[in-house]
């Protein structure tokens, strides 16, 4: 068994994951070596333990990829591994990239510059024109619109990218050969056949579930440079990849809405602590233009339908405006800091201290690492005049 067909394999095994999966691969050696480990090298693997490494050997001996390999054939679906090259390289930036991606279309999609633009399955009729809006925009701006193929702003954001004829990518929270909702296999098909592509991490025959979307949604951010939330409740799926795309060190950005509606608590939150407003792709493109050039767009066609760029010089653009206890704790990070350094130095309560970071990280000013560590971001603010 090569890495390719161990991957495959390891991705069939019921509750391993990326980062099981990379400690035992940097105790054995390598992907394939590890169905050559015995039960108690297992155990030995930090994390694991006895109990799991039990369950783990029996469901080794068993595992296999070639029936997995001769079904995608069939279904005319490509499996990318972490060791193939189409696999993307943004994803392979955050914590816990997936082992394999299921693809349905054309892989090349998913390395694109790539701008989320997801929200609630229960849009208001405001918030599924801007979802449309905004996918129409950036899609024929030369972005790859990534958004979940749900109900709601994820439908009319890729359908807005397939009115530009630009890319689309959707991350299923199931199987590719278990479409939900079954309503959007026609916007499925179209996604494909306009060149972007399905993508999934699970194996054929996985039903969607209650665990498996919020899994999904690392995948949505994990793919995308930017993450656009159109329409959110305070306590949604939504807020849970915005989260996500934090840690993964990606922008957030807001569309503002109603004040009387409860779809936009969520967002308004977001801009309260830092995320950028945006109204327009030409504004995601301004918060990402630091980070990427803004990228050509896919064809003329689209170009003459989507709103003109700013256009000018670059100039410099104004540091941000911090509080006192903002700047408080961004002075005491002449270089990487724990969150406990801060809280004891700074004099401030923890919970403050938590709330500003999180305020810092949405405008990009702190990046927090595993273990509690929090970085300065150093970075230079152009701002197209």
């Amino acid at each position: 068994m090569n890495e390719r067909e161990a991957l495959i394999a390891l991705n069939r095994v019921s509750g391993i994951g990326s980062v099981t999966v990379k400690r035992m691969q940097e105790a054995f050696g390598s992907v394939a070596a590890i169905f050559d480990a015995s039960e108690n090298d297992l155990s030995r693997v930090y994390g694991v333990g006895a109990d799991r490494a039990a369950g783990f050997y029996r469901d080794f001996r068993t595992a296999r990829c070639d029936d997995e390999l001769a079904r995608a054939e069939r279904l005319n679906v490509k499996l990318v591994t972490w060791v193939d090259a189409a696999y993307p390289a943004v994803l392979k930036e955050i914590a816990d990239p997936s082992l394999v991606l299921y693809v349905a279309g054309d892989p090349a999609a998913l390395s694109g510059t790539g701008v989320a633009v997801i929200g609630t399955r229960q849009a208001t009729v405001y918030g599924r024109e801007t979802a449309r809006r905004f996918g129409f925009q950036l899609a024929a701006a030369g972005y790859v619109v990534v958004s979940g193929l749900a109900r709601g702003i994820d439908t009319e954001a890729h359908s807005g990218a397939l009115q530009a004829k630009g890319l689309t990518v959707a991350v299923l929270g199931g199987a590719l050969d278990r479409i939900f909702p079954a309503e959007n296999e026609g916007l499925a098909r179209e996604i494909v056949a306009a060149g972007g592509a399905l993508v999934s991490e699970y194996p054929f025959g996985r039903q969607p579930d209650r665990q498996t979307f919020p899994m999904r949604n690392r995948i949505v951010s994990g793919l995308s440079r930017g993450v656009v939330v159109v329409e959110a409740p305070l306590n949604s799926g939504t807020m849970i990849t915005v989260g996500q795309a934090l840690d993964q060190n990606r922008s957030v950005m807001a569309v503002p809405g109603r004040v009387d509606s409860p779809n936009a608590a969520g967002c308004h939150r977001l801009l309260r602590e830092g995320a950028r407003l945006v109204t327009c792709a030409d504004d995601v493109a301004d918060e990402m233009q630091e980070l990427l050039p803004r990228p050509a767009r896919r064809n003329a066609e689209a170009a003459t339908q989507s709103s003109p760029a700013a256009s000018g010089d670059e100039a410099r653009a104004p540091q941000p405006v911090l509080t006192d206890d903002e700047r408080r704790v961004v002075g005491l990070l002449d270089e990487e800091r724990h969150v406990d350094f801060l809280i004891r130095s700074s004099g401030l309560a923890a919970s403050r201290v938590n709330s500003l970071l999180v305020g810092l990280q949405l405008r990009r000013m702190v990046h927090l690492l595993p273990g509690g560590i929090v970085k300065r971001v150093e970075r230079e603010h152009v701002l197209r005049q």
